[in-house]
């Protein structure tokens, strides 16, 4: 939700997690440093992925040009309608919202992190760099949340090891 264009690096396709939006009721909202100082990292994207980036800036822009004097350019990448921060709760209802209409029950916003990591855990990707990825500082973290995960994969690779000394 803090995301600024500034953070995004097309030509070597990363993106620097850097900060992060909070609500407190009486402070509203604002901008904060992540929980972590491992929370903070530079992690690379598909090309797909700045594609689409690249597609909604074009159309950003638009909005920017048609809304005039009365955009906000705060450079945040999800924003309002005058280019002001959403509020954190805003994308976590709109989730909901499709989620009920998809008939998909209890997928939250963080499930999709959950299901990222898992994903690359059960297609190989080191421990480390998923822990990286996830902001974890150790790969004890991600193994304990995510052991399940682990336990796939070591069953895949007791097979392949298998395969390997049956040759």
């Amino acid at each position: 939700m803090a995301l600024k264009w500034d953070d995004f690096d097309f030509v070597n396709k990363t993106v620097s997690i850097n900060k992060s939006l909070q609500y407190l009721s009486g402070k509203g909202v604002y901008v904060k440093e992540p929980k972590t100082r491992a929370s903070i990292r530079t992690i690379m994207l598909s090309d797909e992925v700045f594609e689409v980036l690249g597609e909604y800036r074009a159309w950003q822009e638009k909005q920017k040009e048609r809304i005039g004097d009365l955009w906000k350019d705060k450079g945040f990448v999800f924003c309002n309608w005058c280019g002001d921060h959403l509020h954190p709760d805003t994308v976590t209802s709109w989730f909901t919202d499709f989620t009920k209409k998809q008939n998909l029950e209890n997928i939250t916003i963080h499930s999709l992190r959950h299901t990222n990591l898992t994903l690359l855990i059960a297609a190989g990707v080191p421990l480390r760099t998923v822990a990286n990825r996830g902001g974890h500082a150790q790969t004890s973290t991600t193994s304990n949340i995510y052991a399940h995960a682990l336990q796939s994969v070591d069953e895949i690779a007791a097979g392949k090891l298998a395969k390997i000394l049956s040759v």
